[in-house]
């Protein structure tokens, strides 16, 4: 949610009261509000309980450009807004006179949602919230392939698939409970923006189970591979005996 605030007097200095009357305290915080598809948000106006509000009028300026929307004016308590068909529609209402709300949200909800808030027909205080709505975090896959093997351990390189997105971040856990990587470069090499990872495992490690994190603002999601089953199964002497067998084609 980013907060920011602005008091305008349309008027001569005069006729104005302190601005220090109607301003937020110094440093107002700047925030982010996240949300997940098909939740709800609600922005609340701050403004000082000892200040009298004509009517606040709320405004929505999409991110991904385009013209911008006039969405709703509260006058002492009644909610007016243009045709409720369009845009938001039935999703949006007010809480109370300082609070809009929204539910079943949409990605292209995200956005900067103002309220200008009147305290007279000359003076008002703008505030604005960004918005962005994320789809739910994916499970995560993982394929692996055995590079070589030996009697003692095998090299592995694991993969972390999600379908279809690229807006997620991703990282690599180890053990249980889960904890980050070493910095082992001898063991762990981590490529393609985190998706890929090459481990050298030996059979007497103490973790065995690599864990694959997704994430991004609103969920996480994880999926785990243990390298035991392949290092010390049939798979990695298959590898093994291949590589052999073509070793010896090329001799002869």
């Amino acid at each position: 949610m980013i907060l920011i605030s602005t008091f305008v007097c349309i008027s001569s200095p005069t006729t104005c009261p302190s601005i220090e009357a109607l301003r937020h305290p110094v440093g107002n915080p700047t925030h982010q509000v996240n949300r997940i598809l098909g939740g709800s948000v609600s922005f609340s106006v701050s403004v000082s309980q000892r200040i009298t509000i004509e009517k606040i009028e709320w405004d929505f300026r999409p991110k991904t450009g385009g013209l911008g929307l006039w969405l709703s004016e509260d006058r002492h308590g009644k909610l007016d807004h243009p045709n409720p068909t369009e845009r938001l529609g039935e999703r949006l209402d007010m809480a109370n006179q300082k609070m809009l709300r929204i539910k079943d949200l949409e990605l292209n909800d995200s956005g900067i949602y103002t309220a200008r808030v009147w305290f007279t027909k000359v003076q008002f205080q703008e505030q604005s919230f960004s918005l962005t709505v994320y789809e739910p975090v994916p499970t995560p896959q993982i394929d692996h392939q055995v590079d070589s093997k030996t009697p003692g351990g095998c090299n592995v390189t694991l993969r972390c698939h999600t379908p279809g997105r690229k807006d997620l971040s991703i990282s690599w856990e180890t053990g249980g409970p889960h904890r980050a990587l070493g910095k082992s470069v001898n063991q762990y090499q981590v490529s393609d923006n985190g998706r890929e990872l090459r481990v050298s495992f030996w059979n007497s490690s103490f973790n065995s189970k690599f864990t694959c994190l997704v994430s991004n603002p609103v969920g996480q999601k994880r999926a785990s591979f243990d390298l035991l089953n392949i290092c010390q199964s049939d798979e990695g002497e298959q590898y093994m005996l291949s590589f052999i067998i073509q070793r010896r084609c090329l001799w002869w």
